[in-house]
């Protein structure tokens, strides 16, 4: 796959799924604008892409805010004059809490993070890429929004099952303006978050985890990033409002 000429927006791109993405396209040829929140590891990030001969450039701050969105846009256009690629993958829960425990706040957070700065995000993409001709959205969202979440609380399943249906919706009005839009939903996957919180449960529980797994193991990142990848390519051309499950098989639809 080839990416030559071609501009991606990557959020949540200093580490995991984000980062093997970012790897992946500029890699084949993408100018690759990054955002995360952490401004230290994010310029540490592309410092180490830069001297391996990428062309990437990041923007540091809260993609759920409405300043930071316009920020990494307008640096997009104006360092590299158009934009092809989106890549949500901002996201993430920071808690399991049953149903009835979840606060108000942390729903809060858990939509802006997961659904809203996606949603915003693609109202800013889809005004560049119309200047372009088109363009691709790839959601990252989770096996929680096809299914149910092991990991995270009932606020996280619901904000990912919203951003598939966001995908579907986008896909459907905008497939006539050449915008192809798609979503990736990973399984278990060990990011560094991932890593954390499954090195918090039990043997016993990990072994029935991986009992529901017909692959046997958890994801890496690189596996869905390779997906990612695959939607936002050519070779993908004819495809837009599907999930792709990228979940060694846990779920299957």
């Amino acid at each position: 796959m080839s990416f030559i000429n071609q501009v991606a927006v990557v959020t949540g791109a200093s580490d995991g799924i984000g980062l093997e993405t970012v790897r992946l396209l500029a890699g084949a040829g993408a100018k690759v604008m990054l955002n995360a929140r952490g401004e230290a590891r994010l310029n540490q990030v592309i410092r180490a892409l830069r001297a391996t001969g990428y062309e990437v450039a990041g923007v540091a701050g809260d993609i759920t805010r409405p300043a930071i969105i316009r920020q990494v846009f307008q640096t997009t256009v104006r360092k590299y004059g158009r934009l092809d690629i989106l890549v949500n993958n901002v996201g993430g829960s920071q808690h399991n809490l049953a149903f009835q425990a979840v606060p108000a706040l942390a729903w809060q957070r858990t939509m802006d993070f997961n659904l809203k700065a996606a949603f915003f995000c693609c109202q800013a993409a889809v005004a560049l890429m119309q200047r372009a001709g088109g363009g691709r959205i790839v959601n990252v969202a989770s096996v929680a929004g096809r299914h149910r979440s092991r990991l995270s609380g009932a606020d996280y399943s619901s904000a990912k099952a919203g951003l598939i249906g966001l995908t579907r919706h986008l896909a459907w009005e905008l497939g006539p303006q050449n915008i192809r839009v798609n979503a990736v939903a990973p399984g278990v996957t060990l990011t560094k978050r991932v890593r954390g919180l499954w090195q918090t449960r039990t043997r016993a529980y990990q072994k029935t985890v991986l009992a529901g797994i017909p692959l046997g193991r958890l994801a890496e990142p690189v596996e869905v990033a390779k997906a990612i990848v695959f939607l936002a390519a050519e070779e993908s051309s004819y495809i837009t409002g599907t999930t792709l499950d990228v979940n060694g098989g846990s779920y299957m639809n």
